[in-house]
């Protein structure tokens, strides 16, 4: 009985260690066609961002850039795709030169996460790399991350409150 105790206390230690870390995490840019850096020898007619959960479709959106700013398409999450995680839209590249898709997405924490992503279409000039910001938060984030030693400082605290237990009794 005393064991269970125990150990049902560092579990549930271990469990309020990890909810943090998930409570932290912002919605990611996981894949994209064309791909980030890519060079086409064929003008692309469709973009698809994928990320790393569900997309908000009244915050999620990009849309597709020449070097000169000028709008050649654009996209929406694709309702089509069971984990509404997609953006896909048609694009009108008819000029060899560098595109930029420049995305806003908003996850499952409500927070907007901005980014880009280059690709060419028989580009000559470099292909920039990809970007991505998730939102400033109030508190800054801490150099080491907190929610393991968290997590651990409760097991041990659950270990010392099992132990005086047995040891009182």
């Amino acid at each position: 009985m005393r064991i269970r105790s125990l150990l049902m206390g560092a579990s549930i230690a271990a469990l309020l260690a990890a909810l943090p870390a998930v409570a932290a995490a912002h919605t990611e840019l996981e894949s994209s066609t064309p791909e980030a850096g890519e060079n086409l020898d064929t003008a692309p007619t469709e973009v698809a961002l994928t990320f790393s959960e569900e997309l908000d479709p009244d915050g999620s959106s990009f849309t597709v850039v020449d070097v000169d700013g000028h709008e050649v398409g654009s996209g929406d999450v694709d309702l089509t795709v069971a984990d509404r995680n997609v953006l896909t839209g048609d694009v009108t590249i008819t000029d060899p030169g560098v595109y930029t898709v420049e995305y806003t997405v908003v996850g499952d924490d409500g927070h907007p996460v901005t980014g880009t992503v280059s690709f060419g279409y028989n580009a000559d000039e470099a292909i920039p790399e990809p970007t991505e910001e998730a939102p400033n938060t109030a508190m800054p984030r801490p150099s080491l991350p907190l929610a393991p030693l968290v997590g651990w400082l409760l097991v041990a605290l659950a270990g010392v409150i099992g132990v005086r237990r047995l040891v009182l009794r």
